[in-house]
């Protein structure tokens, strides 16, 4: 393999998409440790790991096993696969390698975790889990992303098992707050994965993906993003009023919710069953995504140092 095609291997994984799930991991361990938790920046990190391999066989196995759909389909910033094997069909063989490869670290990762810290063997059912949704979300038999449940199969992966292993590393146990956190998140998965279907609704019912876009089209996918978004920010509000998660405020994430919620709202009031006219809209709804993911651990983070500035 020469530079230039090892640069297109290392292109094909996608790693500036790994924030997708090291946000929600890290959120994760900050709520746990703010409400009382105590962990090492050791067990943060190896426990990252594992999930990071994970996710990051994911981006390889899915391209190696959606090669053929992509060819309908158009990249864009947000969707279509890498592009990576239409150009470089060689390099399949070693896609599907690497993704095996991945999947093994993972689970010998977590396995390490598990011994090392002495905790117990339900976070090694994480990376598991991880592992077999990444893998069968595009591989057969199941093809999950083909059979009506890539949106679910999305909303578990972002809104349970990433900030639920983040949790778990640092609380050793999933409890009921972890599980009402959950719940928005599960949401902006959901949020998330329909934008992404918009722009290749064409692509993906000539490439047989049956996705909730290409079963109840465009304009029906900017109303449920909308209705998610909605849903997110009043958990996040009612959180707030009942404080349920003191010492915790969040008033302040229930702020941040309407970032993504003002730019769903946008979406549907401009919203289009036309690829071109949409697409923006669908950019849009994944900034809304990532600003709010990225402004909630900025928020996180300021509330746990100012903890430990306090002790």
């Amino acid at each position: 393999m020469d530079a230039r095609t090892a640069v297109e291997f290392i292109r094909l994984g996608r790693f500036p998409f790994l924030l997708s799930g090291f946000v929600p991991f890290t959120a994760g361990a900050l709520l746990a440790f703010l409400l009382g938790a105590r962990f090492t920046p050791g067990e943060f990190l190896l426990g990252y790991a594992a999930m990071a391999a994970a996710h990051l066989s994911v981006h390889y196995s899915n391209d190696y096993f959606d090669a053929d759909a992509d060819r309908f389909v158009e990249t864009t910033a947000i969707s279509g696969g890498s592009g990576v094997l239409r150009a470089h069909p060689s390099l399949r063989p070693a896609a599907l390698v690497a993704a095996v490869v991945l999947m093994a670290v993972s689970v010998l990762i977590g396995y390490a975790f598990v011994v090392i810290y002495d905790y117990p063997a339900v976070f090694l059912a994480f990376g598991i889990a991880g592992n077999l949704l990444g893998w069968f979300y595009t591989a057969p038999p199941l093809r999950l992303a083909y059979r009506n449940l890539g949106e679910v199969t999305n909303m578990i992966t972002f809104g349970l098992l990433m900030p639920g292993a983040g949790y778990f590393v640092a609380a050793g146990m999933l409890d009921l707050s972890f599980f009402a956190f959950a719940l928005p998140l599960f949401l902006y998965g959901l949020v998330f994965i329909v934008s992404v279907e918009i722009p290749d609704m064409e692509g993906d019912i000539l490439g047989g993906k049956r996705t909730l876009v290409v079963r109840r089209g465009r304009v029906f996918g900017f109303a449920l993003i909308t209705l998610a978004a909605a849903l997110a920010t009043a958990a996040l509000a009612v959180f707030a009023l009942t404080e349920i998660f003191y010492p915790v405020n969040f008033f302040p994430v229930a702020l941040i919710s309407l970032v993504p919620l003002l730019l769903a709202l946008r979406g549907f009031l401009h919203r289009s069953p036309d690829r071109a006219s949409a697409l923006p809209h669908a950019v849009a709804n994944i900034q809304g995504y990532f600003a709010f993911q990225g402004l909630l651990l900025l928020y996180l983070l300021a509330a746990a140092a100012g903890f430990l500035s306090g002790l």
